[in-house]
């Protein structure tokens, strides 16, 4: 064989050796998972002057939805209607899903952290529990009654602070 040939042979394998190593590369960028971590913002991309800050959350910002996990009709409705006259916007009324047991009230949310929730349980009173959940029941928070829920809201505040002020900035006009 010439040297030319040996050269050229060479390089053809140090070529396929370096194709196989990038499309091994190449298919396991492809088929791993996304990371979606934490996003870092540094706030609303507006200036200072048109920010909105919101450092409360009100009873009138919260979707509500009742489901009756208990054994008497019609509890959920006539909680909802009460909520309402409170200032809650309405969501859904149904029957909790099976394997739900509550036997006064509960409120169910998705987030670890989440002031609405904590506003909802104040209008059944201090002591109602706020259950993290991974399923959403329905739109909003969620609350579930069962039968020994007497149907009393109470006098809960009408805002609650939050503890991180949220900044978005002001819709133009």
């Amino acid at each position: 064989m010439t040297r030319r040939k040996v050269i050229t042979g060479v390089t053809l394998v140090a070529m396929v050796v370096v194709l196989c190593i990038m499309a091994v590369w190449g298919y396991n960028a492809a088929t791993a998972p996304v990371d979606d971590g934490p996003t870092v913002s540094s706030g609303p991309a507006c200036p200072p002057e048109d920010q909105i800050v919101t450092r409360y959350v009100h009873r009138g910002d919260i979707t509500v939805s009742v489901y009756n996990a208990g054994k008497k009709k019609g509890l959920a409705q006539s909680t909802m209607e009460k909520l309402e006259a409170a200032g809650f916007k309405p969501g859904e009324v149904n029957n909790a899903p099976e394997g739900i047991d509550v036997e006064r009230v509960a409120v169910y949310t998705t987030d670890a952290d989440d002031p609405e929730a904590e506003l909802v349980a104040l209008a059944f009173g201090k002591s109602t529990q706020v259950v993290r959940s991974d399923d959403e029941l329905g739109p909003g928070v969620d609350v579930v009654i069962g039968d020994k829920f007497k149907g009393k809201i109470r006098n809960a505040p009408k805002r609650l602070e939050l503890k991180d002020p949220v900044a978005t900035c002001e819709p133009a006009a």
